[in-house]
């Protein structure tokens, strides 16, 4: 049977079902359809051997041919080793790559007058150590690249490479850590960054000095992140820095000192400020210049105040949220009305002034009540609020038998005696509501913090405490589980550079 169309003969020669006889038939009068037939998986090797004898002979218009039988993953050694001398520099690369070309193949390879030829080979999976030496001092910036992106390349080779004239191939041994330290001073500005952001605080604490002088501020900004940079006299140099991107990473950095940190609360620059509200050691005095200098230019009528971009709305409910922020900022914010404001954030926050943040859980829970007891604690607790003394309506609402209610646990204000109960309770199993704000209160008693701290529990949870006891931070620092331990130990730190907190349990 003939197949007249070339579509018919193209489809027949991808057919799985299409018998070698048939395929043979198809290649052999045209190129266009013998590649296809080479390029098919599982190809027989008799027929692959005459389709290799046709394309030796048949000149250039069948070179595809032999480029799709390079390819073929059983293709044999020793056809390989003559595809290495192949006059077609794209076969020559397809044999480079190849898991079966001999090594003797692969050294000629590697002089091979065909820069991609010789990139290729030094980017195949197994090379002989020997010619990624070689290959390292080629003449060609692309071929050292490659060898620079090795995953198994030898230390000692990437160093060789850390002067390379290239820049491109300087970046990569910047990155891996190899540059021996030139790196850092680089004419090359990727170069530089690189370096910085492969380093760690012990490597970049004695550059720092250099590092702030340094002419391209994403360098400057990379080394004041705090996982770089734990120099608070350092810190306070970026904090000054002319550029905005630089003063934000001061700004998030919890090491930056508290003088700083005040100074970038009137920065013109929303994501600095925005940065300094999310920092989890800002202090109150910064916290309450930003809401201070955030009220100044509040106008309800402000579309940034309804958006999400990066103005009022999200340093507002950073504000709102941080556990630092003065009672009294609090209480300013929400009479300004932000958009989008909930209660349960009032609640769940430690500093929110404790008759505000009842009336917030009083009001948000009134339509939820289940029972005549829910209902009768929700209105004792209502007439209590403004008459009874602030303790004890906080007091009742931690023992309410209304959900909302017992969420004012994480309030400060809630008397530490009563705290230490509810404590009790948790570790006895009686309670399991509420407990991650119980151990995040900043009144929960030092004994209880300790407590926590040495038996590993809630753990995320006592770390947010801003005024975790040193002798808890100190047993979570010693505890089994590393990661946070070294959050433990960076709380530690931090405090090791901040004027009175020292605190002691």
């Amino acid at each position: 049977m003939t197949v007249d169309g070339v579509g018919e003969r193209v489809a027949a020669a991808w057919r799985p079902g299409t018998p070698p006889e048939r395929l043979r038939e198809l290649a052999e009068p045209d190129p266009r359809i013998a590649r296809i037939v080479a390029s098919r998986i599982g190809l027989p090797p008799e027929l692959a051997e005459e389709l290799a004898g046709w394309a030796a002979d048949r000149g250039e218009a069948w070179w595809g041919v032999t480029r799709a039988l390079a390819a073929e993953p059983a293709a044999p050694a020793a056809r390989l080793a003559g595809y290495a001398t192949h006059p077609d520099a794209s076969v020559r690369r397809v044999a480079a790559v190849h898991r079966n070309t001999p090594r003797r193949a692969l050294k000629k390879l590697a002089g091979d007058g065909a820069t991609a030829v010789r990139r290729a080979l030094a980017g195949r999976e197994e090379l002989p150590e020997g010619l990624v030496r070689r290959l390292a001092g080629d003449a060609a910036g692309d071929v050292r690249l490659t060898v620079a992106r090795r995953a198994d390349t030898d230390p000692a080779v990437l160093r060789s490479l850390a002067a390379d004239e290239d820049p491109r191939v300087r970046r990569v041994v910047a990155a891996l850590g190899h540059g021996g330290g030139a790196e850092f001073t680089d004419e090359d500005p990727v170069v530089r960054r690189n370096a910085v952001r492969r380093a760690g605080p012990e490597v970049i604490a004695p550059l720092v000095a250099a590092l702030a002088r340094d002419l391209d501020p994403e360098v400057r900004a990379l080394a004041a992140e705090e996982c770089r940079n734990r120099d608070p006299l350092a810190l306070s140099v970026f904090a000054g820095d002319l550029n905005a991107g630089v003063r934000r990473r001061a700004a998030a950095n919890r090491f930056t000192p508290v003088i700083s940190l005040i100074s970038l609360a009137d920065d013109d620059d929303p994501e600095v400020r925005n940065a300094l509200a999310e920092n989890a050691d800002a202090p109150p005095e910064a916290l309450a210049r930003l809401a201070d200098g955030l009220l100044e230019r509040w106008h309800p009528d402000d579309p940034d105040t309804g958006s999400f971009g990066l103005g009022k709305r999200p340093l507002v409910f950073a504000l709102l949220d941080h556990p630092a922020t003065p009672p009294g900022t609090l209480r300013r914010l929400y009479e300004r009305g932000p958009s989008g404001f909930h209660p349960g954030n009032a609640v769940s926050g430690p500093n929110w002034p404790p008759e505000l943040m009842a009336r917030f859980a009083l009001d948000y829970c009134a339509g939820l009540l289940d029972g005549e007891e829910e209902r009768a604690s929700h209105t004792a607790i209502g007439r209590a609020l403004g008459t009874a003394p602030v303790e004890e309506v906080l007091t009742a609402m931690v023992h309410s038998p209304v959900y909302w209610l017992r969420g004012a646990v994480a309030n400060r204000h809630v008397p530490p005696r009563v705290l230490a109960d509810c404590a009790g309770e948790v570790d006895r199993g009686e309670r399991t509501d509420h407990v991650e704000a119980l151990a995040a209160n900043p009144a929960l008693p030092p004994e209880v913090q300790v407590r926590w701290a040495r038996a590993g529990i809630r753990v995320y949870n006592l770390l947010r405490n801003p005024e975790l006891c040193e002798a808890a931070l100190l047993a979570l620092a010693d505890g089994p589980d590393r990661y946070w331990a070294e959050e433990a130990r960076l709380a530690l730190e931090v405090r090791e550079h901040r004027t009175g907190t020292d605190e002691t349990c």
